[in-house]
């Protein structure tokens, strides 16, 4: 194991610690403070060649789409933008749904660990700076049930990335760190890149199964 990894063990059991003490002394108001202008947003790079992508392997407006991990909901306003409308998301931080006001902006958030959370079928799920908050082994499931209830899964994902998050509940911590173009196309079959650089990667994984069924099922 590298020496940064160790440190960033080390760290995050630190802190751990200390979050603990402070989860019974922490009130609404304290923990609505502690989100940074910052928090629920990532970097740009990826998101114009995305929506692209998406507009030209689902054209139909009208599909149903499930954000996971919304933050502040930009690629909800990037699809509503490209002229999509039904849109739902999944927020484990009950704060961000409050601080960003989710509900007015889609049309369901569910407030579920995206672990647990089961659904029927959606046409695009997007994983936008989720995957690395979990562990391998969830990860694995999350994105295998995604790929069987859907025609279409986008993933983006940092690499190599030390994040320690402000959240008391430790949702916003980094489990996969180590994640490169490489090792996410190790541990996560099915998909392709879609754009990548150094610091951050997009893949998408498609359902032909799926797809055949939505046109069927449209033409009935």
């Amino acid at each position: 194991m590298k020496t940064s990894d160790l440190r960033y063990r080390a760290k995050l059991a630190w802190t751990n610690l200390k979050r603990g003490i402070e989860r019974a002394y922490t009130s609404r108001e304290s923990v609505h403070s502690k989100i940074t202008p910052f928090a629920g947003s990532s970097p740009p790079f990826g998101k114009r060649e995305t929506i692209d992508f998406i507009c030209g392997t689902l054209p139909d407006r009208n599909i149903k789409i499930l954000d996971v991990g919304p933050g502040r909901g930009v690629y909800n306003t990037l699809l509503k933008q490209a002229g999509y409308h039904h849109i739902d998301a999944v927020e484990k931080y009950r704060p961000y749904i409050e601080k960003f006001n989710l509900p007015a902006i889609y049309d369901t958030v569910f407030n579920e660990d995206i672990v647990k959370f089961r659904y029927d079928h959606y046409d695009l799920i997007i994983f936008g700076d989720v995957l690395e908050h979990l562990k391998v082994k969830d990860a694995r499931r999350v994105i295998r049930y995604a790929q069987a209830h859907s025609r279409l899964v986008v993933v983006a994902v940092p690499y190599r990335d030390y994040q320690i998050g402000q959240q008391l509940d430790g949702s916003g911590d980094h489990r996969q760190y180590d994640l490169t173009r490489d090792l996410f196309l190790e541990r996560y079959e099915g998909f392709d890149v879609l754009i990548d650089n150094e610091k951050t990667g997009v893949f998408h994984s498609q359902n032909p199964a799926r797809a055949a069924f939505a046109v069927i099922a449209g033409n009935d």
